[in-house]
Formats: C-alpha cells, structure tokens, sequence
C-alpha cells in the first residue's frame, strides 16, 4: 500500500517511517530531502536524519540540466558564465522554490564560478519555464524529466547536465565535470529507507527483490524514458549508506551556498 504524506519538503512522511522503529512493512522513498538534505534547512526536525532509518536500496537518479532560452547566444557554461560576469545586474536564475535542487544548484553555481545572478523561486516549474521562454530569467537547473520535452522542441538549449554521467537522452550534453565546473554536481535520486532497528538481513532481503525488478526490461526502459539512471555501483543496503554519507556534505554545501533556512 502507497500513503502519501505530504508537507515540509518530505519530513511529514519520514517522521512517519522513523516513529515506526524495526518495522519492515514501513518503508520511505525517498528523496534527498528527507535523507540528507532537510536537516540543513529546517530549523526544527521531527527526527534525527543520521539515525532514523536503515538503508534498505537504491532506486535511481534523475540528473539536472543547465539550460538556457535557445535564442541567446550562449553554447557554453564558460559562455554564459562570462557573460554573467560581464552584465551581473542582468543576470537571474529561476527555481521551482526556495530550497529547490534548482535553487541550490544555481547559487552553487554562482559559487564556483564567482556569479552573482539573482535568484527568483517561483511556485513550480511551470511558471518558471514559461519565464525562461519569456527571456525574463537567464537560466535555470531543473529535473531532466521536467525539460527534456522543451529541449527537443528546441525552444531551450541545454548547456551541461549536472550528475556524475552523461544522459542517455543527451549524449552530445558535457558534463559539469566535463564543461569545466566539476564542484556543480546536483541531482535528485530516489532510493528505499526502512525505520531505524530494522533487521540486516531483511533490508537484505528486500533490497534484492528491489535489484531485480530494477533489472527487468520494461522496469529499466521506463526509467529510461524518464531520465533515470539505475546507478550499478550501488547494489547492496551498505552501498546506499556509503553513498548517504557522501552525498550528505555536498547537499549541505549547496545549503549554505544558497543561504537557506526554514523556521
């Protein structure tokens, strides 16, 4: 059975998953949010992010994409990062939200690259997109899934894709590692978390039911149709921890670089 518990960025489900401690029939898919990331956001959360839940498996990522109207003249990162340098009071970057991947994603761009476009959050990307189109922002990094329409109608261009690998469905798209901004590594990914005191060997055990459901064709083209990357280094629940706690400081960087904090 799937519940939907809506509310702060992901807590209100993941509060429900921790209260439930060694339960195996409550899992959470999870997002970085109530994984990594909300605990440098939040001012007050509803449990403690590093000992709530047991890593259980990992799903997929969804890479992020730095686009661009298609009628500037910007080809490049390095081209729109001179550019934005050169005409600083000119340049604003759009977000789905304060907080967004997006939101974090460009001020950590303007950390890397010593930007200083202004950030405008907007309420979904929608709206944002149709500002992009508009000319009215600059850029925006936004979900594969939520652009790759508006890249092959051609009416956005695509710059650099920001996760460790190319995109199947962008293969001729650099890297931000390749485009020569390496610190600039977002993405969303999903993966499976049980509540803390859940037993080893049925995390075990589940995660390989979830590994080979992931392996089937059809399972394997759907996410490929939506831009997601099953990750085959991370196959077992102590590949997942390793990869939370790396992926913890580079989400709490992007925090900080963003100046975010919710009361």
């Amino acid at each position: 059975m799937i519940e939907n518990l809506p509310g702060a960025g992901g807590n209100s489900g993941a509060a429900a998953v921790a209260k439930a401690a060694g339960d195996a029939h409550v899992l959470l898919m999870s997002t970085p949010g109530p994984a990594v990331m909300n605990q440098f956001m939040y001012a007050r959360m509803p449990y403690d992010t590093a000992s709530a839940f047991t890593p259980v498996a990992f799903v997929a990522s969804i890479p992020s994409v730095l686009i661009v109207n298609a009628g500037t003249d910007y080809k490049t990162v390095a081209e729109l990062v001179a550019k934005a340098k050169a005409q600083p009071q000119q340049f604003n970057y759009g977000s789905a939200g304060n907080g967004s991947t997006g939101h974090l994603g460009g001020a950590l761009l303007n950390m890397v690259a010593g930007t200083d476009a202004r950030h405008v959050p907007y309420r979904g990307s929608a709206p944002m997109l149709q500002d992009l189109l508009s000319g009215n922002i600059q850029f925006t990094i936004d979900s594969l899934p939520g652009v790759i329409s508006f890249i092959e109608a051609g009416t956005v261009r695509a710059l650099a894709v920001t996760g460790a690998r190319r995109a199947a469905q962008l293969a001729n798209v650099p890297t931000s590692l390749e485009a020569g901004f390496g610190d600039v590594r977002i993405s969303t990914w999903v993966c499976l978390l049980g509540p803390a005191g859940l037993a080893k060997e049925t995390a075990v055990q589940i995660n390989n039911e979830v590994n080979a459901i992931l392996a089937e064709t059809d399972v394997r083209q759907k996410l490929s149709n939506l831009g997601a990357d099953v990750d085959p280094e991370i196959r077992t629940p102590d590949d997942l921890a390793r990869f939370l706690a790396s992926e913890t400081p580079n989400w709490k960087r992007m925090v900080e670089a963003a100046g975010v904090k919710i009361e």
